[in-house]
This record gives structure tokens, sequence and C-alpha cells, in this order.
């Protein structure tokens, strides 16, 4: 039986290479007329840093600090979306938009990530990873190796332009 993808979840860090990474995602997406769930996941803070910030202020101020800066984060990351999309790029045929959502997480990355895949029935996810020096790790970075070893679904990972892998003789190629 062929495979239905209707839901995928593009994970991003919102880097440099996000763009790079969110073609694949969309070229997914155009492919099968299926709809784009767009994942952020912000680490918390360690809890030596929490007691910093709630030394210094109340925890009402920084809650509110917090909201401001979630608001910020996704107008901001919204409009980038809209710069990659263009007018027409993100549209299926009908004219429906292909991003169905776009979500701000606190977690774990590699865990959120799945969760979030299960939570939305996804069938299909894309996300970004850097390749790193030759060793037991593997050759993908460690939210990816960790999502891509532990997904039930599929999991494409995108490797950006300017990557480059060295080898163990410290190369590049």
């Amino acid at each position: 039986m062929i495979p239905e993808i209707k839901k995928i979840l593009f994970a991003t860090n919102k880097g440099p290479e996000a763009r790079h990474v969110f073609n694949y995602a969309l070229s997914q997406a155009l492919h099968y007329q299926a709809k784009i769930h767009v994942l952020y996941v912000v680490e918390p803070l360690p809890p030596y840093a929490q007691s910093l910030v709630e030394h210094h202020l109340t925890k009402d101020k920084a809650k509110e600090l917090q909201e401001k800066n979630r608001e910020e984060f996704m107008a901001d990351f919204k409009s980038r979306l809209e710069r990659f999309c263009g007018d027409e790029t993100c549209k299926l045929d009908q004219g429906e938009n292909l991003i169905e959502e776009i979500k701000l997480l606190e977690g774990r990355p590699a865990d959120t990530i799945k969760n979030e895949a299960q939570n939305i029935g996804a069938d299909l996810i894309v996300m970004g990873t850097h390749r790193r020096k030759l060793s037991t790790s593997g050759l993908i970075g460690s939210t990816a190796r960790k999502v891509v070893n532990s997904s039930k679904i599929p999991v494409l990972t995108v490797y950006t332009p300017d990557d480059q892998l060295e080898n163990t003789q410290g190369h590049s190629s």
C-alpha cells in the first residue's frame, strides 16, 4: 500500500538554514497536497538560570516578559514564513494555504517534536540537521538523530548547502 502524506510537521530552529529546509517541506506538501504544521521548540531555562531570573524579577513580571517575548517571536516568525512563501508558493491548486498552523512549544526538542508529530497525526517530519565529525554518534546532529532513531513516522532530514562533512583526518569534503 502506498502511504498517504496529508500532514507534514516542519520542525525548525529558525536559523539561517531554515528557508532551505522549509523548501523541502514545501516541496513535499505541494507534491502530496498536504498541510504543513510548523514547530519551533524552545528549551526551558535550566533551574539555576530560572532562579537568577526569579531573584531579579517577580514571577508575574517574569511571566509578563516571557509572554511579550513569545508574541514578538511569533510575529517575527510568521513574517519570515510569509517572506518564504511569497504570494502563491504556499498555496494549493485551489488557493488553500499549505501552512495549517505555527506553534512555539517549550520542552526538550527531540521529545517535543515526536510528541507534536503524534498529537497532530503527522505523516512525515521534515527537519534540518548539521553534519558532525565522524564519530560513534553518526553523521547527523543530536536532535535529528534522536528523532530519527525513535520516531514511528518517516523523518526527512535536510543538510544545509554550506554543511561540510569532516573526515577523521580533519579534512573537509
